[in-house]
């Protein structure tokens, strides 16, 4: 039991060093948590009928928004310096500001049948649209591993 403590322990270490964060990941206002997904956390895709691919990712935390309503953006990359989409929308958590609501969702993401088969990197983007102007608050980026699926 104590060698496996110290094996924890040490693991912690060299992810922190690493630069690996256990936990949850933070927006840097405070107003949006997310517990999951948890970095790097692997997504499957299957090929749909239509030659699309489709996969999902379960995502959840707290955030404090306006009208309890929260936006989603998934990206692959291409390349270095492309990215695709992967889908975006929005959902709704249990309260609304000035209260903190939790979430609980599965999004679906989907890869068009002309695109190459989703595997590598991608990114989900969990964020507060600006009521005033439009533009993305309380961003947190979840790095995501994709990969297909049979």
């Amino acid at each position: 039991m104590r060698r496996s403590v110290i094996a924890v322990l040490v693991l912690a270490v060299v992810l922190s060093l690493t630069g690996c964060k256990l936990g949850p990941m933070e927006s840097t206002e405070g107003n949006v948590k997310v517990t999951l997904p948890i970095r790097q956390q692997s997504v499957t895709f299957v090929k749909q009928t239509d030659g699309s691919w489709k996969g999902s990712v379960h995502t959840t935390g707290t955030a404090r928004a306006f009208e309890a309503t929260v936006s989603w953006e998934a990206t692959r990359q291409l390349s270095p310096d492309l990215l695709a989409s992967l889908g975006q929308g929005s959902f709704m958590t249990s309260a609304g500001a000035p209260e903190y609501g939790a979430f609980d969702q599965v999004l679906v993401l989907i890869s068009s049948a002309s695109s190459p088969a989703p595997a590598g990197k991608g990114t989900l983007r969990i964020f507060i649209t600006s009521m005033k102007d439009g533009s993305q608050q309380d961003i947190v980026d979840i790095p995501l591993t994709l990969r297909v699926g049979q």
